[in-house]
């Protein structure tokens, strides 16, 4: 295995991923159990067979990975369709405008390290690449407030994952820089404006994604108040720790 963090699509490679989600949400979380292949340890699933994983190795042990659909590989499924609401974005972009990230997960030694925002540079590094314009996932609730300061939007209503449970579907918009810089994403570190200039339909999707959700009794929130909230944290921070804070997660981050 290659030390870091990389894109792979070795059998081997392959392999140490479904035994890392093995690992993390079968023995771990309890997740999948009646999914996954016990005799070798293995989570794997059809979808797999169409996704670019990603693997993060220290000393040669496997400590996060991260699956990644893109649109220009292969049309997504219906179920996909489904899950992350694709028809809001189908009149507007073509599907190899589009990513999604699924799986990701950190060895529990290893999370509150810069393993998960290591993995997502290897993932922004290729949807720029690729021209993609907006990059969707699920959110489980309590990990809300991390991916709001990354950049991502919910943009549809809560539901029920098979196999997880509650999640919040949200969405990245490559193309509002922005709004990286405004929260302070992390992000905002990895590329230049000027690298995201082959964006076109940034404007349009920060409008179109947002829904108020306050009807939702388990998850009320709207444009305003994640937008208010999200700038709010951030000066609290940046006036406590300037710039030394971005200068140090970016050397990290770059550091593979």
């Amino acid at each position: 295995m290659k030390e870091g963090v990389n894109f792979i699509n070795s059998e081997p490679d392959l392999r140490a991923c479904y035994q890392l989600r093995y690992k993390v949400y079968v023995e771990g979380m309890g997740r999948f159990f009646d999914k996954a292949n016990h005799k070798l340890k293995e989570l794997k699933d059809e979808l797999d067979d169409n996704a670019r994983a990603v693997l993060a190795v220290k000393n040669n042990i496997p400590i996060g990975t991260l699956r990644l659909f893109w649109g220009g590989d292969m049309p997504f499924t219906q179920k996909q369709f489904e899950a992350y609401h694709l028809s809001t974005f189908k009149q507007l972009l073509n599907q190899d405008k589009i990513c999604i990230v699924e799986r990701l997960m950190v060895d529990d030694k290893f999370r509150g390290t810069t393993t998960v925002l290591r993995m997502y540079k290897e993932v922004l590094d290729f949807i720029v690449k690729q021209k993609v314009e907006v990059i969707l996932l699920d959110c489980e609730p309590h990990h809300l407030e991390s991916y709001l300061k990354l950049g991502f939007r919910p943009f549809a209503k809560q539901y029920n994952y098979a196999g997880v449970g509650t999640v919040i579907p949200m969405a990245l918009i490559v193309g509002d820089y922005q709004h990286l810089q405004r929260v302070g994403s992390p992000f905002s570190t990895l590329f230049s404006e000027d690298s995201l200039s082959y964006c076109q339909y940034g404007d349009i999707l920060k409008n179109k994604i947002f829904i108020n959700l306050e009807g939702d009794s388990k998850l009320s929130f709207n444009r305003g108040r994640v937008t208010n909230d999200v700038y709010t944290a951030r000066n609290k921070l940046l006036t406590k720790r300037p710039s030394l804070f971005s200068s140090r997660l970016e050397s990290k981050l770059c550091a593979c």
